[in-house]
């Protein structure tokens, strides 16, 4: 699956042709949606994981 990358679209999200939603990852909110609902999640439970683990 390719990525939506248009600087020119204002749009955040952009409505798919089958219907839903995907991030405009040429705008700079998408990135921070993408580590704030993805990557900082990810990192606390490998941290929490580890910690109980060890």
């Amino acid at each position: 699956m390719s990525l939506y990358r248009d600087p020119r679209d204002k749009r955040v999200f952009v409505p798919k042709k089958g219907g839903g939603l995907v991030l405009n990852f040429g705008h700079p909110v998408a990135w921070w949606i993408l580590i704030s609902t993805t990557i900082i999640p990810l990192i606390i439970v490998v941290g929490v994981t580890i910690a109980v683990i060890a």
